[in-house]
């Protein structure tokens, strides 16, 4: 067969100039020390999770083709994609559909190495883990680089339990950081829209929460009575108790769109009674609804 006919299935492995006609089968011939990059075109359905272990111990690039290319989640209930034993994945240009589904799982974790994910949109999955919709372990590492998540309304957060993960570019989703762990900025810019959620029942003032950011504007803390300060280059806990309180408004009727999220960072697209996180436009309070 022709490589144009070959580059033309729904995945190719560039590297190896291979044709497959599932994603499944492209993962099946993928060997222990593999460095390759698979090309998806249009929607591809992960029918059963991948695992890159001792026997898959590889370094792949999963790089959408076109504006459609997607993978969508068409497993019973499982991972989607997990990574140990050094492997390193990356998802790029991309689409990761969650198909409407709500299962008791995360969609991707990495540990021992780790996960880069480079314009990609993440939706339509709800997590009732408590590991969220990505999970980074404490021996593994991520790179998020323009990384949406929209229509994830539970768990919705990437769980961060190592100081190795990386942020840049525009982003927006929400992230729960272990006790104890901060994030590094490698050059968000403006736009970028991460709300961070700390594990730690009552972290201590000046605890460093984003390292090499000196905008609050760029990130949000969603734990009460605190918010983010710039201190020595760094993004750290800052006393928000007088102001969490006094601050708190009746919600207007603004033009602007206007996003509500609970106290813990998790976002609500019909909010009851309560008091919220709203977002509209470049403004963050809290407002009582």
């Amino acid at each position: 067969m022709s490589a144009f006919a070959q580059s033309e299935k729904p995945v190719y492995n560039e590297t190896t100039n291979t044709g497959y006609e599932t994603f499944a089968d492209a993962f099946a011939a993928i060997n222990s020390g593999d460095e390759c990059t698979l090309i998806i075109t249009g929607q591809v359905d992960i029918t059963s999770r991948m695992t890159f272990d001792g026997s898959k111990k590889a370094t792949v690039t999963i790089k959408g083709k076109d504006a459609d290319a997607s993978l969508v989640y068409k497993i019973g209930d499982a991972i989607m994609f997990i990574m140990k034993q050094q492997a390193q994945l990356t998802f790029e240009n991309i689409t990761i559909d969650g198909n409407n589904c709500k299962k008791n799982r995360s969609l991707i974790e990495a540990e021992n190495k780790g996960l880069t994910l480079r314009n990609v949109t993440i939706k339509n999955y709800n997590s009732t883990n408590t590991n969220g919709i990505i999970n980074i372990k404490n021996s593994g590492w991520g790179v998020f680089e323009n990384v949406i998540v929209e229509n994830c309304e539970e768990n919705n957060f990437f769980h961060l339990q190592r100081n190795s993960s990386t942020v840049k570019g525009v982003n927006k989703f929400n992230c729960k950081l272990a006790e104890g762990i901060f994030l590094k900025n490698e050059g968000v810019t403006a736009g970028n829209d991460i709300t961070i959620t700390l594990a730690a029942a009552s972290p201590a003032v000046d605890t460093k929460v984003v390292e090499g950011c000196d905008n609050p504007a760029y990130f949000t803390l969603a734990n009460e009575g605190l918010k983010l300060t710039a201190k020595d280059g760094n993004l750290v806990v800052a006393d928000d108790t007088e102001s969490g309180i006094n601050d708190i408004v009746e919600a207007d009727n603004s033009d602007a769109p206007v996003e509500y999220y609970n106290l813990q960072g998790v976002k609500v697209n019909n909010p009851d009674k309560g008091i919220y996180i709203m977002r509209q436009g470049t403004k963050v309070r809290k407002v009582i609804l």
